[in-house]
């Protein structure tokens, strides 16, 4: 009686551990020609179905321009409508609770300086991983 109780909770033990996960995947982001314009990145989400109920917990981006950003750039990352505004090319931030852990995400780029940009700004690549745990 005993044995098969502590086989039990041996069995039930993993399944009552929360799993931990992440993807990653890039996009190319466009040139940013005028100030007080906004660049949108394509859509980036993961490659593959995550697991039922997991939920986004952390994002890291890696953001590779093409040269010097413009005084006063500005970058953000968006899910649907929400946006959370991001301090540099590169980074981690917790995600506020709501955001999904397949994407998809985009970037959005501006630059508050008014006219033309010269030299324009290209953006190379936006890489994000997005670290994500299941209940």
């Amino acid at each position: 009686m005993i044995r098969a109780g502590i086989l039990a909770l041996l069995f039930i033990a993993p399944v009552a551990q929360a799993a931990n996960g992440s993807w990653t995947s890039q996009s190319f982001g466009g040139t940013l020609t005028r100030g007080q314009q906004t660049l949108k990145s394509r859509p980036i989400q993961a490659a593959s179905a995550l697991p039922k109920g997991a939920v986004a917990t952390r994002l890291s981006w890696k953001i590779t321009p093409d040269g010097p950003t413009p005084v006063g750039f500005r970058i953000q990352i968006c899910s649907g409508h929400r946006c959370v505004a991001l301090p540099g090319l590169r980074g981690e931030i917790t995600l506020p609770a709501g955001y999904p852990a397949a994407g998809p995400y985009r970037f959005e780029y501006l630059s508050v300086a008014r006219g033309p940009l010269y030299p324009p700004l290209g953006v190379l690549s936006n890489q994000i991983t997005v670290e994500y745990r299941v209940n």
